[in-house]
């Protein structure tokens, strides 16, 4: 498959399954203190139809696929979907806050993800004062019902990882965490990643370029990345690096796969990231690759290009197919605007300092 075949379909293509979530975690830009769900009149659900649809109209291309939510583990299709994308020879990853996986067990045993990332944040207290009470055993419990039926079954998938968010609050504790608080034996990869955020005055310019440019007049979701950088004034960055850079170690020793967004987690690198120092980041560039190759599908249909851009849609899937969507004038147009420059809010996203290649 040359280039040009490559292009003309995305190589990454995420579900939005729905927008419901069983919690309220303070740090999520959904549903935290301000996210920008809470304004929502009414929670939308992918139509299992419409996303199976979709599914085989790309596995001819063999993307590699991912859930989103909400919480994915609330959707009721998703054993389908996920059925739909092993039997046709593609990867599928998502994340879950945990606490569903116990009940959900033998199904994810029988539909076989390719990997689910759970996320927490530290040890119980320091995780559940993010994400709620009782959260933390929850997702511990399920991680070992899950990692045990898995091995009586005699099955390799899904592969189980972690996914540790590093913000004010869990940034002390990360050595912690995967030294006392979980069970490594049960772990196949872990991800450690700063937490996004955007500053009001980046979101806001991200404004004028939606309207200005593309005639949108809403940013909506990108509200929900807004936090002023002295939220982070009191975080000590050489602990930090020292921390991650012991459990980068320890995951080596133990054969488990590591991942840092950005991949840069040096102190200085930490620093220029939580006070919003984007320009000295190591790993900036001019264009991010990410949009060339990136689908996403949000619960409500609209496809957007990045995780972040849930603001700027391309088409909507309940009106055609992704790929005429993917093959049409508006992401044409995106990708001509990202030729030339970033959008404001581009440098506050992990996933751009970690993003392969550049077009």
């Amino acid at each position: 498959m040359n280039i040009a075949e490559k292009l003309a379909a995305p190589s990454w293509v995420v579900l939005q399954l729905l927008e419901q979530c069983n919690l309220r975690c303070a740090i999520c830009y959904e549903w935290g203190s301000g996210g920008a769900y809470h304004a929502k009149h009414h929670l939308a659900m992918l139509d299992v139809d419409v996303a199976l649809r979709t599914v085989e109209e790309c596995l001819p291309t063999k993307p590699v696929f991912e859930f989103f939510g909400g919480e994915p583990l609330l959707y009721p299709g998703i054993w389908d979907i996920v059925r739909a994308i092993r039997k046709g020879g593609c990867d599928v990853s998502f994340s879950t806050n945990g606490t569903l996986l116990e009940e959900n067990a033998d199904r994810l045993i029988d539909s076989a993800p390719t990997q689910i990332w759970v996320s927490l944040d530290g040890p119980s207290a320091i995780n559940d004062a993010q994400r709620g009470s009782g959260v933390f055993q929850r997702a511990t419990d399920g991680i070992k019902v899950v990692a045990n039926t898995r091995r009586a079954m005699h099955q390799r998938f899904p592969k189980l990882g972690i996914n540790y968010v590093v913000t004010a609050a869990s940034s002390p504790h990360i050595e912690e965490f995967f030294r006392e608080s979980i069970d490594l034996s049960l772990i196949d990869s872990v991800s450690i990643e700063l937490q996004r955020y955007a500053t009001a005055d980046q979101v806001r310019a991200f404004a004028q370029e939606l309207e200005v440019e593309f005639a949108t007049h809403t940013n909506a979701y990108a509200q929900g990345y807004v936090r002023d950088p002295s939220e982070f004034l009191n975080m000590d960055f050489d602990w930090i690096e020292r921390q991650i850079a012991a459990i980068r170690t320890m995951c080596a020793a133990k054969e488990i796969a590591f991942y840092g967004q950005p991949q840069d987690l040096s102190a200085g690198n930490i620093r220029n990231f939580f006070t919003a120092n984007w320009h000295a980041m190591t790993g900036r560039r001019s264009r991010c690759g990410v949009p060339w190759l990136y689908a996403e599908i949000s619960a409500r249909g609209d496809v957007t290009t990045c995780h972040t851009f849930y603001d700027l849609s391309i088409g909507n899937i309940y009106e055609q197919s992704l790929l005429e969507i993917w093959r049409g004038a508006r992401l044409k147009r995106v990708q001509t605007f990202l030729r030339g420059g970033l959008f404001s809010i581009c440098t506050a996203c992990c996933r751009y300092y970690a993003a392969s290649g550049t077009v």
